[in-house]
């Protein structure tokens, strides 16, 4: 027992010297060395001696201003400018601490994007590059017949010129300019869906009393129709045209004729827009299928050329029964309803309304209206549009 003892006794110092060393030793291996990486220089920012992770550090404070940079986004028409930052580009320093490490003497700019970022930054912008489409459309310029080419809708396309731009900044840091990718959609109405229109075919106005709910509806109404265009044998409904009449949609109350009374009601002024359309129609020689005149006589049409609607009850309807294209255009300036119809002008072409009225006592007249069309002087038909009797009580 006393050999054992004597044996044993050196060993502790020993094991306890072992166990004080071991943990201090892990320590020391896991402490970050401090390297002198003097003379490296990354993005123009010198590199001096300290651990890996401060010069991360020390780098990603000095490199940040690189990031407020501005990135001019372009369409060819329009420029946007935005940072670096704002497009969801940052910093690769992983790439960057390599070069510093492999003792690169000149380590450059390296960027990265974050692709959801940019995608959103990409939609916050949609406004700023769409613009609407124009339709085609004919006019005339100085007493000379044009078409209106019109326009396509031009409108950002995000993902395109998210996963461009991201190619374009990991391949060139120093981007300073990007074109966007832009998605263009046609207008309704095409130039090549004019052709045929050659001419003007019938004008007609009438003048609105000065009334601003009225005149609300009318402008609705107006620009429903502006722009309808009708393939050859195809019918305008105005009801289907412009659509039913309610609070909804923007329509006011104003006055209109029920069972020949003046009341209010939504949508009044409505008629108007219809007379004046049915008068541009029947004078373009158009076939007229529905016309409706109203219970009483108008202010702003003689007897036996108004016409009127109601939804799902009276509608004005006319077909085009000429073999090209008919375009309307319809405009409300300045209290003046203008209805014009363009189409295939034939020389020598001339359509005449009469009307035919005869007064049975208060509150009673029956008005018949005729057209007459003549190619050179020649009759080519004589029509009835319609015979119709005003009946109401007298104010």
């Amino acid at each position: 027992m006393t050999c054992n003892r004597l044996l044993s006794f050196p060993t502790l110092p020993l094991l306890l010297l072992l166990l004080f060393r071991f943990p201090l030793t892990v320590a020391a291996q896991d402490k970050p060395t401090a390297e002198n990486n003097a003379g490296t220089v990354v993005a123009g920012v010198p590199v001096g001696s300290g651990t890996p992770q401060e010069i991360r550090a020390q780098l990603q404070k000095r490199l940040a201003s690189k990031l407020e940079a501005s990135l001019a986004l372009s369409d060819g028409v329009k420029t946007v400018k935005r940072t670096r930052a704002d497009l969801g580009i940052r910093l690769d320093m992983d790439r960057m601490m390599r070069g510093v490490r492999a003792k690169q003497k000149f380590v450059p700019l390296i960027l990265e994007v974050d692709k959801a970022a940019l995608k959103n930054a990409l939609e916050r912008l949609t406004d700023e590059f769409e613009q609407p489409a124009v339709n085609a459309k004919p006019y005339f310029y100085r007493g000379s017949f044009r078409i209106l080419e019109g326009r396509y809708k031009r409108a950002l396309n995000v993902p395109t010129t998210a996963e461009q731009l991201v190619q374009q900044v990991e391949k060139d840091p120093a981007l300073r300019s990007f074109r966007v990718a832009i998605a263009k959609t046609p207008p309704a109405v095409t130039a090549d869906k004019l052709k045929g229109i050659t001419g003007r075919l019938a004008s007609f106005a009438t003048t609105a009393a000065r009334n601003p709910p009225r005149d609300n509806n009318i402008e609705i109404a107006v620009e429903a129709i502006d722009g309808t265009l009708l393939s050859p044998g195809e019918t305008f409904s105005l009801n289907k045209t412009v659509g039913r009449r309610t609070k909804a949609r923007g329509y006011k109350e104003a006055p209109v004729f029920v069972d020949a009374k003046k009341v209010e009601g939504i949508g009044g002024g409505v008629s108007q827009v219809t007379g004046t359309l049915f008068n541009a129609a029947a004078l373009a020689g158009l076939k007229i299928e529905e016309v409706h005149p109203h219970s009483r006589p108008v202010a702003y049409l003689g007897l036996g050329r108004d016409a009127t609607v109601a939804y799902g009850q009276k509608d004005l309807r006319f077909t085009n029964n000429t073999n090209a294209p008919v375009y309307i255009s319809y405009t409300f300036r300045g209290q003046r309803l203008n209805a014009t119809l363009y189409g295939k002008e034939t020389d020598g072409r001339t359509v005449t309304l009469r009307r035919r009225v005869r007064r049975r006592g208060p509150g009673k007249i029956d008005a018949q209206l005729f057209r007459t069309i003549k190619d050179k002087g020649a009759l080519v038909a004589k029509q009835r549009l319609f015979s119709h009797g005003y009946r109401w009580e007298p104010d």
